[in-house]
């Protein structure tokens, strides 16, 4: 019976230690995935140095004053599809179709009436491109925003079901916390 007790107990003891367990994450990060990252992030910065250096410069100083505020902006636009490669070249393509068919209009509008035929089927080819290519880029809208959703939505139900501890974490956080100076 001692022996069938002992077991008991401590089953009954380990009880809570596995309740407070945290469950392995769904995915694991790839081993790139930090390399990808930093190429993004060091594309994005560069993007930004050439087109907007006064948000650039303000992401300096951020990165100098606030490492963690700094990270947490660059996760951010990177995740916003601010920058995404595959992205910054579906968009030059549609710059580049644009810049055609008004260079098409301008021979449209210059030809002889005998040529416009030909080179209205031009305009006509370059306009469904882009169509094609602007449909194309609504539906990577919709998708995001599907994926966005679903991690929402999983999000609000985690936290739902650990409503007390977020809750009683914010309030030792918050008293624990330094005062800010002026």
């Amino acid at each position: 019976m001692k022996i069938q007790r002992t077991v008991i107990a401590t089953m009954l003891l380990a009880l809570p230690c596995l309740a407070l367990a945290t469950p392995p994450k769904d995915k694991a990060p790839t081993p790139t995935a930090e390399q990808d990252y930093r190429r993004d992030a060091r594309m994005l910065m560069k993007k930004l140095h050439d087109k907007h250096p006064e948000k650039f410069n303000y992401l300096m100083e951020l990165r100098e004053s606030d490492p963690p505020a700094f990270r947490a902006t660059m996760k951010k636009m990177l995740k916003e599809h601010k920058f995404d490669p595959k992205r910054q070249a579906e968009q030059e393509k549609l710059r580049e179709l644009r810049e055609d068919f008004r260079s098409a209009m301008k021979d449209y509008k210059a030809a002889a009436k005998s040529e416009r035929a030909q080179i209205r089927k031009q305009l006509v080819e370059l306009a469904e491109e882009i169509f094609d290519a602007k449909q194309d880029q609504r539906r990577q809208k919709v998708d995001y925003m599907r994926t966005e959703l679903k991690r929402l939505e999983s999000e609000i139900t985690e936290r739902d079901e650990s409503r007390e501890e977020l809750i009683e974490e914010f309030v030792n956080k918050k008293i624990e916390a330094k005062p800010r100076g002026l």
